[in-house]
């Protein structure tokens, strides 16, 4: 998925220099969405995408982080509140309930059309974050995001997820909720990242929510 970075103001707030700081970022994607918008009309591929999409939207808010990309088939979110690991846990957070969301609509699907799958990519650390400022002689566009290897490592998890999966790095699992139950993919090279990166598939166990920091998590091999 190559997002497309949503324009104005993020939130109504002025714009700000673009400043060092630690959050989450959440990559959510459609499989095979090509092959959707192919089988379906475009009407009805449009209404799936809308709804879907605004379900996640609220799930997003409610874990206290926002969308700030959409693309078609996929999207982005950032998670920037508290420390890093309150940031993952809130991103954490919406994985969980998007993909509690997606099982709900499919539900409503039955039937009718084949279920949606969405993957998950989840990835944290420190970016540069705020305003891009674009100008050209047709004007200025300023445009929210977080740039960085944390961004670009978060997008390439989930072009990698597949069947619904949530994929993390070791790193990001470490700072995970009691309860997760996580499953080491082994070291993989990952497109336009230098060096391997362990991959990690979440699998939410007891951990429905978050909020449990009692222990770290326990990353299994296989």
């Amino acid at each position: 998925m190559t997002p497309v970075r949503r324009g104005a103001v993020r939130g109504g707030r002025a714009a700000a220099p673009k400043r060092p700081r630690d959050l989450a970022v959440v990559f959510v994607d459609i499989e095979g969405c090509a092959r959707l918008c192919e089988e379906l009309p475009l009407r009805e591929m449009n209404a799936v995408i809308e709804t879907y999409f605004s379900r996640y939207l609220d799930v997003v808010h409610r874990a206290g982080g926002e969308v700030t990309e959409v693309l078609g088939d996929g999207l982005l979110a950032l998670f920037e509140r508290g420390d890093l690991k309150r940031c993952v846990e809130a991103g954490f957070a919406a994985a969980v309930g998007i993909r509690e969301q997606t099982r709900a609509l499919n539900e409503r699907r039955r039937g009718r059309h084949d279920p949606i799958t969405v993957n998950i990519g989840l990835n944290a650390g420190r970016a540069l974050v705020g305003f891009t400022r674009l100008r050209g002689q047709s004007g200025e566009r300023r445009v929210y995001a977080a740039t960085g290897p944390v961004t670009n490592v978060a997008a390439r998890l989930c072009a990698l997820a597949t069947g619904g999966q949530i994929l993390t790095t070791r790193t990001t699992a470490r700072l995970l909720p009691a309860g997760c139950d996580c499953h080491s993919r082994g070291r993989r090279s990952l497109k336009n990242v230098s060096g391997p990166v362990e991959v990690v598939e979440i699998r939410p166990g007891r951990a429905g929510r978050a909020g449990s920091n009692q222990r770290r998590r326990q990353v299994r091999h296989g």
